[in-house]
This record gives structure tokens, C-alpha cells and sequence, in this order.
């Protein structure tokens, strides 16, 4: 599509090019901003947040881990406020002293929001093995329960089969 673009404007197709070159690394550097990772990282503690909640409705049996997710989850959300603080204190650079001094601390900004963005990203895993152990045990039970039924419904079966005369097979 590009080269079709491209091949319409002949007398600017370097400007073109250069402009979309010099989109796209705005673009790569605006999603690497430390407010726009943490916005990731906030979106996916919402949803790790919804996913311990379909949990606790749904498998009681591992409340106490459910309970510990629970608590991590608050200390990510506590830390990823924490880096939210940080960051809008950084906002206010106003001499050249202040901004040496965030660009010194950026680096520690982006390894926190990381760290926090890595242990959500553990809780949501760990969340759902839960889910799906709770899952595959209801599987199990469902099949136990069918296989004791079927066999009482045979052994019942083959009783009155002998009990008539006929022995069966």
C-alpha cells in the first residue's frame, strides 16, 4: 500500500518516505513513554482484577490462594500508584537541574513499572491455573459421577437378568 502511495506522488517520494519514517518513530516512542506503559500496566490490573473475581466466585475450594493473589494484586496496585506519583511529580520539570534529575530516574521508573507490569502478568497466570484446576476437577467429578451411575445401572441390569434365569454375558 505504502509503494502504492508512493508511486502517486513521484516529485515527493522521498519527503513521503521520510515523513512516514518519521511518523512511525514518534509513534515507537510515544508507546515507550513511562505514562503509556504504565497505562498498560494499569489496564491489565483491571483485568487481572476481574479474573480474581470470576475466581472466587467459582472455585471456593482455593480460597486461601485466591486470598494471596488478592494481596499481591493490591501491593501491584499500590506500587503501580506509587509510580503514577512519581511520574506526575516528574511533570513538572521546570529547570535544567530538575530534568538531569529525571532523566537520572527514568531508568528506575521504567524497571518499576516493568516489575510491576511482570507480577501482574504472574497473578493473572496463576489466577487462571486455578481456574482451570477447578475446572478439571468438576470434569473429573462429572465423569466419576456418570461411571458410577452407568455401572450401578449395569449391575442392576445383570442382577435381574440372573435373578430371571438368564445368566448374561
Amino acid at each position: 500500500m505504502m509503494v502504492g502511495v508512493l508511486s502517486l506522488l513521484p516529485s515527493s517520494r522521498y519527503i513521503t518516505l521520510g515523513l512516514l519514517s518519521a511518523a512511525l518513530v514518534i509513534y515507537t516512542v510515544n508507546r515507550q513513554r513511562p505514562s503509556h506503559k504504565l497505562a498498560r500496566v494499569e489496564c491489565a490490573i483491571e483485568v487481572c482484577e476481574e479474573t480474581l473475581k470470576y475466581a472466587k466466585s467459582n472455585c471456593a475450594r482455593n480460597h486461601l490462594e485466591l486470598t494471596d493473589a488478592t494481596r499481591r494484586l493490591l501491593e501491584a496496585k499500590l506500587s503501580a500508584s506509587r509510580i503514577g506519583t512519581r511520574l506526575l511529580e516528574t511533570h513538572s520539570v521546570t529547570t535544567w537541574e530538575e530534568l538531569v534529575e529525571y532523566l537520572q530516574n527514568l531508568r528506575d521508573i521504567v524497571q518499576n513499572i516493568n516489575q510491576c507490569a511482570k507480577d501482574v502478568k504472574e497473578i493473572q497466570r496463576s489466577t487462571l491455573l486455578t481456574i482451570e484446576a477447578e475446572r478439571q476437577r468438576q470434569f473429573f467429578e462429572g465423569i466419576k459421577e456418570l461411571r458410577e451411575i452407568r455401572d450401578t445401572v449395569v449391575s442392576a441390569s445383570a442382577c435381574r437378568s440372573y435373578s430371571d434365569g438368564k445368566p448374561s454375558l
